[in-house]
């Protein structure tokens, strides 16, 4: 199946673009990138600092599971370098990471994780058996060779575009193609959809969609607060609970990766110890981080009067007046978390894979497969 510019099929959710065969893999440990250029507000998390301001500048290396964010006129242009060559730039109101594996084949397995906002991507190349991907709440979006673009709402869609090349989708044992000057819809419980972009004018066509959305959200906004308001609620103590747990390991993993392997022994005994809170944390923090920057977009819009309501007897007002106070803490814990994540990779990395049983605690493939939405 293909969707061509005469004839647009659709497709069922949810949608896998360009599926990645399964290999075993391990974490790398190298920069995936470089910070080119910024403007505005923007700040980098990194292991639970937020790096903002004059501390924050072109040439800043990235590291795997470092979140990049801007405000309301922020602008970052990144330079990934791991596992081939790609641009990336960063829209106001954004927020992502990168994470890389390195396969057994010698390939780099490379995802983007889009937890809010827009990107555009640059694909110049993708090195000999390495593969590249980015994910939002709805697709997995593979490329090579490919310059697109990937932008949410705030009512839960996406919609991507294809400036040049083209991205191969597969779902429920279906394949479609996305041609260049093409755009393809996805809607909270809808099928995704394709469009003709119009004289490929990306730019117009863009803000045409976003105003589409945004009209659809304004007439939706208290159902999603509530909805998130709700989730957020039962959720967030078993965070904070699993949180506590995974805090305890932080230091005596972070002396581990610092020296010399004391041998596979006691790497395996400290994998064992640690292996219970990243399985606890694992089991949680997808859906929370999903929530939590789904409430910082949703806050926006409330701050202009779109959404107020009752939640549970709570004015939204005061639950988000709440949210803006833990906001900075709850974004260092997350950074905190993933960076705790990366070292215990380390450890297992270095004592030749997962538990005594043979498994790793991020299950699957390796933790790029745990931390999926």
């Amino acid at each position: 199946m293909r969707w061509f510019r005469a004839t647009l099929p659709v497709l069922v959710l949810p949608v896998i673009l360009a599926v990645i065969p399964p290999v075993a893999v391990e974490l790398a440990a190298e920069p995936v990138g470089r910070i080119e250029y910024l403007h505005g507000e923007a700040a980098l998390l990194r292991d639970g600092e937020i790096v903002q301001g004059p501390a924050l500048s072109p040439g800043e290396e990235l590291f795997g599971m470092e979140v990049i964010q801007t405000g309301s006129d922020g602008y970052v242009e990144v330079l990934l370098t791991t596992g081939g060559r790609a641009a990336v730039r960063i829209r106001e109101n954004t927020a992502y990471y990168v994470d890389t594996e390195t396969r057994t084949d010698g390939g780099i397995r490379t995802r983007l994780r889009l937890l809010s906002g827009s990107l555009e991507i640059g694909v110049e190349q993708i090195a000999r058996n390495s593969t590249m991907d980015v994910e939002t709440r709805t697709a997995v979006i593979g490329v090579r060779g490919t310059e697109f673009d990937i932008l949410t709402a705030p009512d839960g869609s996406s919609l991507l575009g294809v400036r040049r090349g083209r991205v191969d989708l597969s779902t429920q044992g279906r394949q479609a193609r996305v041609e260049e000057g093409l755009a393809v819809e996805m809607l909270p419980d809808s099928p995704p959809a394709g469009r003709v972009v119009p004289e490929g004018d990306f730019d117009r066509f863009y803000a045409s969609w976003r105003e589409t959305r945004l009209r659809a959200f304004r007439s939706g906004a208290p159902v999603f607060i509530q909805a998130y308001v709700r989730r957020f609620r039962d959720t967030e103590p078993s965070f904070q609970a699993s949180y506590q747990e995974l805090m305890r390991h932080r230091d005596r993993l972070r002396e581990a990766t610092r020296s010399d392997s004391p041998g596979p022994g006691a790497d395996m005994r400290l994998r064992t110890e640690v292996s219970p809170a990243i399985i606890g944390m694992r089991s949680v923090l997808p859906l929370f981080e999903n929530t939590f920057y789904r409430l910082r977009e949703l806050d926006r819009f409330h701050r202009q009067g779109i959404g107020r309501t009752m939640i549970d007897g709570e004015d939204s007002e005061d639950f988000f007046r709440r949210f803006a106070r833990d906001e900075r803490r709850l974004m260092g814990q997350l950074s905190e978390v993933r960076a705790v994540f990366r070292l215990y990779q380390e450890i297992e990395k270095r004592s030749f894979g997962g538990l005594p049983g043979g498994e790793s605690p991020f299950g699957g493939a390796g933790l790029l497969d745990s931390m999926r939405f």
